[in-house]
This record gives structure tokens, C-alpha cells and sequence, in this order.
């Protein structure tokens, strides 16, 4: 007796537990196809995806289901928002519909969550979810072509975009920032690359720069130091740029010659460039242009003891064996040029030194008089550790004869022991 009335309540517990679990279910809303998916491309680290569907709705309160199983969708970032009414909707309703978002859950151990969404009569809302989203990746690359004179450059911004996120989006609206959005498929596994913007006839600098302790020596039996070149893009509107921010990517660098062809200079990647800021890329070295540097002066003066003052006097002498005149950067590492005036020093350990990763105390230093360059260091590549003067080498000649540029940079270091 005592077995067939424990029978029953276990039957009963489980018709229970199947009634209610079934009504839960048929009142639970899935979600239908999207009407329109939008990529938001605009932020460099973070993908976001906004998507609209029209959901049917009952009178009274809707639970509303959202799952993202095997997809890459960041739950923490999900939001949920019911579009205002439109007639085009809900033509048929005598009265608006209002709707209002009472709660969210999360049912255990699933990628799901589940909207409690409140309506006042029978009708259609139009919801958008928004999210943010892993592993839908994108990569920037440009096609630059610059014209005869160097003088200006053609830029072409092309975006890919990989899709390893889990999820497909047919006909996604691709939003880039650049004001043009671009409708692609997105399959799972799929890539797409398209052209994203086009910058024309933007304004650039060639600048040729050298650095004993950075860039090192062509021939260093013959103090010949190896000369750079570079293009410098600035990112603002007097260079026809200057709308947003460049993103980082690879440049792959054509010029035009004197017949209208295009031929490869060379490939470097762009950092990522803020509005007003600028990047520079390298486009090779510089053959008919030869710097030579030589140490031509060196003194200690003894203060106490093992306590010195250095004067230092770094000699430098530059040809310029081109048709045109152009500007020369000259940079000089402090730590590089004290360990050559004055190696024997001994070191305390505060910081690395960036000429060759040694470690060195904080130097005191300042320019001496027997400097020959004119104007001021240039500001934004001096620095405690550094410094930079800009020159204009003359072009050679009708004669072809070329003009020896010589210029001194005086240093006296501080304090040395």
C-alpha cells in the first residue's frame, strides 16, 4: 500500500513538471529572421553588430529568447531596445502600441538570455539588439601612388574583414566611419576586401634623416653614415586628410616617372594616425646623398676628483649629389655620443638606454657655443636623450660639381665620473 501511494506522487510530480514546462515554452517568443543587420567598423578594437526584427507581441507580458550558441557574441555587452511604434507596422490598431522592458534573465549553464517585455494590446515592435563580437576580424591595407615630384601622393584604403565569429550575416551593412557604408555577405569562414576610401592629391613631405646610434654607419671605416628616407603624411585638413583617424596597415609605395608609368618604391606599415597627428614611412636609402661624422673635438676638464665636464664637438660633413635641393635630418643620441667621448665612465643603473640597451645613470648636458647649425633643435624629436636639427642641402650645380656642407654639434656633458 505504502509503495502504490508513493508511485502516484512521483506521477503526479512529473504531470506537474510537464504542464508547466510546456506552457512555458509555447509562451516563450524566439526571435525572427533580422530585417537588417548593421557591422560597425568604427572602433579599432571592438566589433559591433546591430541588428533589427520585427517581433510579434500579445497583450500582457512576453518573454522574448536570445541564445548565441557556438558564436563569439561578448553576453555582457548585449542591449535590447524596442523601436517607437510606426503606423506602417501596426496599421490595423485603433490605438498605439506602448511596450516597456521589465527584466532580463539568464538561464543556467546556456548562451542564452530571456526579455521580459510588457505590451498593451496585440501587435508588431520593432527591436534592435545590439552586441559586441570576437573573431569577426579586420585587417587595413593602402595602395599609394605618388606623383613625379614627390610632392603629393594618391592613397587608396582598401578593408578585409574574416569572419571566424560563429555567425552569419547576409547582406550586413558594413559602417566604416568613412560615411559610405558598403552591403557584403558574411558567411562563416568567408572574407571580403573592399576599397573603403580614397584620398587624392594629399600633400606630403620627403625627409632624409640620419643617426649614428639608430641607423648606423654605410661604411664605417669611412664614417659614412646610411641615410634614410621617408614620406611624411600628416593627418589633418591642410593635407586634404584630417576626417578620421588612419588606421595601422601596410603600404605598398609607387611613384610615377617622367613617362606616366608607375613604378615600386618600396612597402612599410602605417601606424595608427589620430586626426592631427602624423606617421612617416620608409621608403629606402639614399645613395647620392653622403654624410660622414667624425668626434673632432673631445676634453675633459677635472672638477674633483673623478668629477669631470666633457666638451664634445661632433663634426658633421654632407653632399648632396641630387638635381634638387632637400632637407636632411640630423639626429644625435646623447648616451651613444658620451660613451664615444668618454667610455671609460663608470654606470649606476636608473633606466635603459635606448642607442644600445645598456644601462646608464641620467645624463646632464646642454648645447655649446661651437654649434654651427642654424635655428633651433626640432621640437618633436628632442628630448633628454636626443637631439635634432634640420638642414636644406643645395642641389648640385648645372656643372655638376657638388657643394661640401659642414656642420659642428657641440655638447658639454655635465658632472661625469
Amino acid at each position: 500500500m505504502k509503495y502504490k501511494t508513493l508511485y502516484g506522487v512521483i506521477a503526479l510530480s512529473l504531470c506537474t513538471f510537464s504542464v508547466s514546462n510546456s506552457y512555458a515554452r509555447i509562451k516563450l517568443i524566439t526571435l525572427p529572421v533580422r530585417e537588417h543587420v548593421e557591422i560597425q567598423l568604427e572602433n579599432e578594437n571592438t566589433t559591433i553588430i546591430e541588428e533589427e526584427r520585427i517581433v510579434p507581441l500579445r497583450e500582457g507580458i512576453n518573454n522574448i529568447d536570445f541564445s548565441w550558441h557556438n558564436t563569439t557574441i561578448k553576453p555582457e555587452t548585449i542591449v535590447f531596445r524596442v523601436l517607437p511604434d510606426t503606423e506602417s507596422s501596426n496599421a490595423s490598431l485603433k490605438t498605439a502600441l506602448k511596450t516597456s522592458v521589465l527584466s532580463v534573465s539568464y538561464p543556467p549553464n546556456e548562451s542564452a538570455l530571456t526579455w521580459k517585455v510588457s505590451s498593451n494590446q496585440n501587435g508588431s515592435a520593432k527591436v534592435r539588439i545590439t552586441y559586441a563580437i570576437e573573431r569577426l576580424n579586420r585587417s587595413y591595407h593602402y595602395i599609394a601612388r605618388v606623383n613625379n615630384d614627390e610632392s603629393k601622393m594618391d592613397m587608396m584604403q582598401y578593408i578585409k574583414i574574416n569572419n571566424q565569429s560563429g555567425e552569419s550575416y547576409i547582406d550586413a551593412d558594413m559602417n566604416t566611419g568613412s560615411g559610405k557604408n558598403r552591403v557584403l555577405p558574411m558567411g562563416i569562414n568567408e572574407t571580403q576586401e573592399f576599397l573603403n576610401q580614397k584620398y587624392a592629391a594629399v600633400p606630403i613631405d620627403k625627409t632624409y634623416t640620419v643617426n649614428a646610434s639608430e641607423l648606423g654607419y654605410r661604411n664605417r671605416a669611412q664614417d659614412k653614415l646610411n641615410v634614410l628616407m621617408h614620406y611624411h603624411l600628416h593627418n589633418d585638413t591642410q593635407h586634404n586628410l584630417g576626417k578620421q583617424s588612419l588606421a595601422p596597415g601596410k603600404f605598398r609605395i609607387y611613384q610615377q616617372d617622367k613617362d606616366g608609368t608607375s613604378i615600386f618604391v618600396g612597402e612599410d606599415w602605417g601606424k595608427y594616425t589620430a586626426r592631427e597627428d602624423e606617421t612617416k614611412l620608409f621608403i629606402g636609402q639614399a645613395r647620392d646623398i653622403v654624410v660622414k661624422r667624425t668626434i673632432e673635438r673631445q676634453k675633459r676638464q677635472r672638477i674633483d676628483g673623478n668629477l669631470y665636464n666633457i666638451d664634445a664637438v661632433v663634426k658633421y660633413e654632407i653632399e648632396n649629389f641630387k638635381d634638387k635641393p632637400v632637407d636632411l635630418i640630423i639626429e644625435e643620441s646623447i648616451p651613444f655620443l658620451r660613451d664615444e667621448v668618454f667610455p671609460s665612465r663608470q654606470r649606476v643603473s636608473r633606466h635603459r638606454a635606448s642607442y644600445g640597451g645598456a644601462n646608464d645613470s641620467v645624463i646632464e648636458w646642454q648645447v655649446g657655443n661651437d654649434t654651427s647649425f642654424l635655428g633651433k633643435p626640432i621640437k618633436k624629436l628632442t628630448s633628454s636623450e636626443k637631439i635634432a636639427y634640420q638642414i636644406t642641402l643645395p642641389a648640385r650645380n648645372s656643372h655638376k660639381s657638388v657643394v661640401k656642407l659642414e656642420k659642428k654639434l657641440n655638447i658639454n656633458f655635465k658632472n661625469e665620473w
